[in-house]
């Protein structure tokens, strides 16, 4: 017996509780499939083109149009395949059914599968997969298709679809860090990040995602955020979302199945995007990774138990030796640049 495991992308087209799903989204099929997609993310693709089929075609019956909708019906397939056409044969096969009226009931598989066909070029051809990418010392910001706001920190990968759908989720994949500002829709269209280790679900809101280390770290400034985690040892393990309040950071890895949650300042952790970075109480070893992550330095601690000390105040993006002084300061050591971005620390010998 088949199983959605072995379905294609026409099999999800014509799966009754598929189309409930994306035509109607009934609340008890819409956990079924929004769980079945967390214990299957391979088959995500496949389901992400059969939904957007599904409302380019639009919410008729799977089978053939009864008879006094066959002139709508092929008005709107004829119009799907007037782009698609001059890429494929499908059109011309397609009008040429049409002409024999009396073989609809018989040519409707091969009308189903044209019409997926066509629609599967116009979906590559204007749905495209869109990402930006940045480098070290770089960062963009990004206008999504919803006019929402994405601030890409360095060393980062967003990518989302070309077109968004005017109903279902607004989708992207991330990457390295990146601060949300998320557009509220009339139809209150979720919005969702999805990373290695969670998905995150809003519907308007800001908040900042950092994925990086193996790791997910999410700090919501304001609205309401829900986490869906990501469990690769096992879906029967799978927990609530967890809905964030602001100041809320929670931290989870799908490698090691940790969690954390906290109250926190999150114009510290969203301070990447200003000219200074902002520490309060900030253990000097997750300062210096936060230099390393969003610098490109490399900063050698001697003595591991000053890594354990904590550090107060801003430092300048384009004035690293603000942090050296103050440590100097503060806990008797010394700065040594060793390179062009390197540099060693170590305590201060006879005092």
């Amino acid at each position: 017996m088949m199983t959605f495991r072995d379905f294609k992308t026409e099999d999800f087209l014509q799966h009754p509780d598929f189309r409930k799903w994306v035509l109607e989204q009934e609340p008890e099929v819409t956990r079924f499939w929004e769980q079945w997609l967390q214990e299957n993310p391979d088959k995500q693709p496949a389901v992400n083109q059969a939904r957007e089929l599904l409302l380019l075609i639009g919410g008729g019956p799977a089978h053939a149009p009864a008879t006094q909708d066959e002139e709508q019906t092929w008005e709107k397939v004829l119009q799907s395949i007037s782009i698609a056409n001059q890429h494929t044969a499908t059109g011309a096969k397609l009008v040429a059914l049409h002409k024999k009226r009396r073989w609809w009931p018989y040519a409707a598989a091969a009308l189903l599968a044209g019409v997926l066909v066509a629609c599967a070029v116009i979906f590559f051809s204007f749905n495209k997969t869109v990402q930006y990418a940045t480098v070290m010392g770089e960062m963009k910001t990004i206008e999504l298709p919803d006019h929402s706001v994405v601030k890409l920190n360095v060393n980062s990968t967003l990518s989302f679809s070309k077109k968004w759908a005017g109903t279902g989720p607004r989708e992207v994949w991330l990457k390295g860090e990146a601060f949300f500002t998320v557009q509220h829709t009339y139809n209150n269209q979720r919005f969702v990040v999805h990373t290695d280790d969670v998905s995150i679900q809003v519907v308007g809101t800001e908040f900042n995602v950092n994925t990086r280390r193996v790791k997910t770290q999410v700090v919501l400034r304001n609205g309401v955020v829900k986490l869906t985690l990501n469990n690769t040892t096992s879906a029967k393990k799978a927990t609530a979302p967890i809905t964030m309040k602001p100041g809320d950071m929670v931290t989870y890895s799908a490698a090691t199945a940790e969690l954390s949650n906290q109250r926190v300042n999150p114009e510290q952790y969203a301070s990447w995007s200003t000219p200074a970075l902002l520490f309060n109480e900030t253990p000097v070893a997750e300062v210096i990774r936060s230099l390393q992550d969003n610098l490109g330095l490399t900063i050698v601690l001697e003595d591991d138990s000053l890594g354990a000390q904590t550090f107060t105040g801003t430092i300048p993006r384009d004035n690293i030796t603000v942090f050296f002084i103050t440590l100097g300061r503060s806990f008797n050591v010394h700065t040594e640049k060793t390179g062009a971005n390197t540099y060693r620390i170590s305590k201060i010998q006879g005092e």
